[in-house]
């Protein structure tokens, strides 16, 4: 089976596949996990073009995960967030993708990226009752290692669980 491969985005038809992939995954993965008009006041806020432009500006690196040439999903790093760790913003893959080991195979490529960079653990946030994505994420040695719960305005809350996976060699 081909790997899934990461793709750094740099041109404004990539910017447009990640907000594209963003609207279809989320209304799919989201549904049941938070409110309908979370999901779309999350899309609006978070995954435009403008706001994935601003987020860039703002040091967060965005990939597109690719297999064979196809857009499978998307990525958004912060490497250094805080010092000596790589925030893992956003990673997120079309249904069809899921549970075949491409989380696998982009966490461990985080993983490279993040040594390369001599930082020693890799961390990211998921709903508490997003329970597919924790217990994937337990699978791959990550653990939970706090809660947060922010307001994102609008009236919503993200009501997370940090995971982190400390990095060997």
């Amino acid at each position: 089976m081909a790997k899934a491969k990461l793709k750094r985005i740099r041109k404004e038809y990539e910017f447009l596949a990640v907000a594209d992939l963003a609207h279809r995954i989320w209304r799919e993965h989201y549904a049941g996990v938070i409110s309908g008009e979370q999901i779309e006041y999350m899309l609006e806020k978070f995954q435009t073009v403008p706001a994935i432009k601003a987020a860039e500006a703002e040091g967060c690196e965005y990939y597109l995960v690719r297999k064979l040439g196809v857009n499978i999903g998307y990525l958004a790093l912060q490497p250094c967030y805080p010092p000596g760790k790589m925030f893992i913003s956003k990673l997120y893959l079309l249904r069809e993708y899921r549970g075949k080991g491409y989380s696998r195979d982009i966490l461990s490529e985080v993983a490279d990226m993040a040594r390369s960079l001599r930082l020693k653990s890799i961390w990211l946030t998921v709903a508490k009752n997003n329970l597919s994505s924790i217990a994937a994420y337990e699978h791959l040695g990550f653990h939970e290692a706090d809660t947060i719960c922010k307001e994102i305005g609008g009236g919503f809350v993200m009501d997370d669980y940090i995971m982190e996976k400390t990095l060997e060699g």
